[in-house]
């Protein structure tokens, strides 16, 4: 990957391409990512625990995959949760994302810590819940979100 296009600050996603670098991640800064066009490839359910059912402590979780294409696929993937919380259902990502972006600050590689946080900022800034909660609709026969 030619390195002096990862410290360009580049806001249109149109006027440039990703590629992944030697070891598979693909670098570039949060505002470069905070304008790709990320696009819903799946969502599931994880196993429901009968012991929560049973007591009423109804917590329903899974996962959604996001992707945005060009020259290559940036993948953008997390564990999220449904609550029952003052009567109504509450959506939260659970835990930290998986990817293969690395971002960068001022050119260089930002610690693992570092890339979770921001990975977490861009996901808090996705109006994801709506679209995840229509693919698990879709998916399932018998979903958390057709409860009243």
């Amino acid at each position: 990957m030619n390195m002096w296009v990862n410290r360009k600050t580049i806001l249109d996603p149109a006027s440039y391409t990703v590629t992944p670098d030697y070891d598979g991640l693909v670098r570039l800064s949060y505002e470069q990512l905070s304008v790709l066009d990320f696009k819903h490839i799946i969502s599931g359910l994880d196993k429901i625990n009968p012991a929560q059912e049973a007591l009423s402590l109804q917590q329903y979780g899974g996962y959604t995959e996001w992707l945005f294409e060009n020259i290559c696929a940036i993948t953008l993937g997390w564990d999220w949760h449904w609550t029952w919380r003052d009567g109504r259902m509450q959506c939260q990502v659970k835990g930290f994302p998986r990817s293969n972006i690395q971002l960068q600050e001022e050119g260089f590689d930002v610690s693992p810590k570092r890339n979770d946080q921001l990975l977490l900022q861009l996901i808090g800034n996705m109006n994801w819940q709506p679209t995840t909660s229509a693919a698990i609709l879709e998916r399932y026969q018998e979903s958390p979100m057709n409860i009243g």
